[in-house]
């Protein structure tokens, strides 16, 4: 029960932070940002968070889990009242950004800590199957709210809702007991560096940071592809809802094929999937294709990202499980701070099929490299035996 209290809670957080992507896009354009300031105000959400990712994990590991979770929230619902408060202001959304992305990643770290702490070997990828599933309804609820709030209520009372959103789990989560975070032993105390070159570690960093770089370029470039191509913010709320609920789908059938092939099977298919989307996106125009194409990505990506918490979290050494989560965001982060900012102009300079294509072509090859190490392993198997 302590398992669906707490992804209830997160889920709620979430809605908050999916329609923040879609509301900061659309309100800076709304502001006549160039695409290079935009790039720069969506990169800040991921700043702090690629700086401080991993002293959030090790600050859960040492404390618990209680404090980080609820400052997290209500800092977040903080910096989405800002820009109600202060409309019409390009500069405060830079500020907002970076104190979002400061909070909420001490919000997700220790969640994600505390669904691995609830479980054991044999339940860890089932909890952390039910923790993805409530963040694919996130997914999928938060840019359809914030879509439709935007053209009823208009952006500042968006802001204003989102705001009231980020803090109901913040207050609730006071009231609920959860498990003491791991004894500070001397595993604890290790260096950082030594997490970050772990050879059990290094595959499945460098894995979520090419899965972030696709869901980085698809959450930046696509509301920006649909606003130039005419269309309202309530249908890009519904399209990119459409990925959501693939991302439910997938992960309802995640544990079946974890079980019946190889993670590097299930990593592989994935990223092919998604390449195939990324190419066919700026191809169409029409709202109901790109509905289509929107669903086959979060078909391909929707088993990617749980999947790599289960393995960072499973390869962590003990009492350090918060800190290798949370290298792992940082990595994450650094991929979405920088593909704004290196990227942000070029939309509009070389147009969309560059940066869409070059994107499928990353995720194909990822997808081929890990289909041929498993080829390989098994011919090494075969020549052992």
């Amino acid at each position: 029960m302590l398992l669906y209290i707490v992804v209830l809670l997160f889920l709620i957080f979430q809605i908050s932070v999916r329609g923040n992507t879609v509301l900061v896009t659309l309100y800076a354009m709304e502001l006549q940002a160039s695409t290079f300031y935009l790039g720069i105000i969506v990169a800040m959400s991921s700043l702090f968070p690629m700086l401080f990712a991993a002293f959030a994990g090790r600050l859960s590991d040492r404390i618990g889990y209680q404090l980080p979770f609820v400052v997290g929230a209500l800092g977040t619902s903080l910096a989405l009242f800002l820009p109600y408060i202060f409309k019409d202001q390009l500069f405060i959304l830079l500020i907002s950004q970076s104190l979002f992305g400061l909070c909420q990643i001490f919000t997700i770290v220790t969640v994600q800590n505390l669904i691995g702490a609830l479980s054991n070997k044999e339940t860890r990828s089932s909890y952390f199957s039910t923790f993805s599933l409530g963040v694919s309804l996130s997914n999928f609820l938060g840019p359809l709210i914030t879509g439709f709030s935007i053209d009823h209520f208009h952006f500042n009372y968006t802001f204003l809702l989102l705001a009231a959103i980020a803090v109901i789990p913040g207050v609730l989560f006071n009231w609920i007991k959860v498990p003491k975070s791991v004894i500070n032993d001397e595993t604890n105390r290790g260096k950082f560096a030594e997490l970050l070159v772990m050879r059990s570690l290094r595959k499945t960093f460098i894995t979520s940071g090419i899965i972030l770089t696709g869901v980085g370029m698809y959450e930046f470039y696509f509301p920006i592809y649909a606003k130039n191509i005419g269309l309202s913010a309530s249908i890009i709320g519904v399209i990119l809802s459409c990925n959501a609920i693939a991302y439910i789908l997938s992960r309802l059938f995640m544990q079946s094929l974890t079980n019946r092939f190889k993670e590097e099977t299930v990593l592989g298919g994935c990223l092919s999937i998604s390449a195939v989307a990324f190419l066919l996106i700026p191809l169409f125009d029409h709202y109901i294709l790109l509905m289509i194409i929107s669903f086959i990505m979060g078909l391909g990506l929707g088993c990617c990202q749980p999947l790599s918490i289960v393995m960072a979290y499973s390869k962590s050494p003990k009492g350090r499980s918060g800190e290798v989560l949370g290298i792992r965001l940082m990595i994450n982060k650094s991929v979405q701070f920088f593909v704004p900012i290196l990227f942000g102009s070029l939309g509009s300079i070389i147009g969309f099929f560059p940066i869409f294509w070059s994107n499928a072509a990353l995720f194909l090859f990822s997808g081929y490299s890990l289909f041929e190490k498993k080829s390989t392993s098994q011919k090494s198997n075969s020549l052992n035996q």
